[in-house]
């Protein structure tokens, strides 16, 4: 793959049971670009540039369907795309009409044959005005800034809404509190990074089933156990012993050796390799968290073993750890500090983890921001030192993506 025509992310859409229904696929914009200078005349010209990148490398660079694991895909358009829309399939892409266009004649008309042809239309991050009104009429999904509505002013605009034959999708869902908000209102969809916080439970425990996943963690990440003792633990689990068979066979994993027996696989694998595979499929069984999770765990880990690999002195084995335990607290549903109390990491991988501290934090942070799509946020200049630019991270990026999803069909 080229890097240098790498500029794409997704960021998942969610359903009421937390099941991932679609991807918005988003444009990354490269910093310095000489196509954006001396623009100003043309308004347009940079988001019609942003969706025709999103498109080309979806298409032709990655595949649509790898691109959106083989579910619909939320793609902006402008006014330019509107009228002059590509061949594609109609299940697999659904318009999104970016909120910077006016409702003209022209658009509704374009709007219009769009829907006559079978496509799906959103119109993102709505403000209610007459002017949208036959757009309304016309679209499926409506997506809603539920940051931008403080108090009654959402219920508001839901009610003014409530004519209307659409689909409310919820953007910017930060917390599980405001999920159970807008479920409450009738929103159907949501975007946002709630599924990467914690669940906050007054009073209660972790239910039995999590508690054991705990124990077993806390059994992988002891600094004195020996392969022997893992080896009991996951001889003794018949559904852990099947994954690391399958994740072993898989594609995904470059080991040269076919093996007959789950003892010569654990022996094949290493102490370390064993560690986080096991630590990985203990989580997987936490049957009530969505498939999304895995895989922007999995991602994180992989990319932080990437970025190791470019800084002096870092081990990549404890990098991916870190990665493999930044999300752990929507697994529980607790906090971070309250999980680690029962983990004995180790230090440097612990203060990274709630401090972002010393180099693999600094790494964390960073992958974090990748990985949630604040680009701007990312500290290029540090990471300049080390060789890592915006290419370099993109590419690693999308490489740890699909490396996600191959572990993930192994899994299931």
């Amino acid at each position: 793959m080229n890097s240098e025509n790498v500029l794409l992310a997704r960021q998942p859409i969610y359903d009421n049971n937390l099941s991932v229904v679609a991807y918005e696929l988003l444009f990354r914009p490269q910093k310095n670009d000489q196509h954006t200078e001396n623009q100003e005349n043309e308004p347009d010209w940079n988001g019609d540039r942003a969706t025709s990148q999103v498109i080309i490398n979806a298409m032709a660079e990655i595949g649509l369907n790898a691109a959106a694991d083989n579910k619909p895909a939320f793609i902006n358009f402008t006014q330019r795309w509107l009228e002059s829309p590509p061949p594609f399939d109609k299940k697999s892409v659904t318009i999104e009409l970016l909120e910077s266009i006016i409702p003209s004649a022209t658009v509704i008309d374009a709007v219009q044959s769009l829907v006559d042809d079978g496509y799906t239309i959103a119109l993102d991050d709505f403000e209610f005005s007459e002017a949208w009104i036959p757009l309304l009429e016309l679209a499926h999904i409506i997506k809603i800034d539920v940051l931008a509505y403080s108090g009654k002013k959402l219920e508001a605009l839901i009610e003014k809404l409530a004519p209307y034959q659409i689909t409310l999708l919820a953007e910017k869902v930060e917390n599980y509190a405001v999920y159970e908000h807008c479920k409450s209102l009738g929103f159907l969809m949501f975007q946002g990074y709630f599924f990467c916080r914690p669940q906050i439970i007054t009073g209660s425990t972790i239910p039995a089933n999590k508690l054991a996943v705990m124990q077993l963690l806390s059994e992988l990440q002891k600094p004195d156990a020996e392969v022997t003792d893992l080896e009991n633990l996951i001889i003794n689990d018949p559904s852990i012993s099947l994954k690391l068979l399958r994740i072993f066979d898989s594609a995904a994993f470059t080991l040269h050796s076919k093996v007959d027996s789950v003892r010569k696989a654990i022996v094949l694998f290493g102490l370390k390799q064993l560690r986080a595979w096991a630590s990985v499929i203990a989580l997987s069984q936490l049957s009530d968290k969505p498939d999304q999770l895995t895989i922007t765990t999995l991602t994180r880990a992989k990319l932080m073993e990437l970025v190791a690999s470019r800084l002096p002195n870092a081990n990549p084995d404890s990098y991916f750890t870190a990665g493999l335990f930044s999300t752990v607290d929507a697994y529980f549903d607790q906090t971070k500090e309250v999980i680690f109390n029962s983990l004995p990491l180790d230090e440097t991988v612990t203060n990274a983890l709630l401090h972002f501290e010393g180099d693999m934090g600094f790494a964390l942070r960073n992958v974090i921001y990748q990985d949630q799509g604040q680009w701007d946020e990312i500290d290029w200049v540090q990471l300049a030192k080390f060789e890592i630019d915006e290419n370099y991270m993109e590419t690693a990026y999308l490489d740890a993506l699909k490396w996600a999803d191959e572990i993930v069909k192994a899994l299931s």
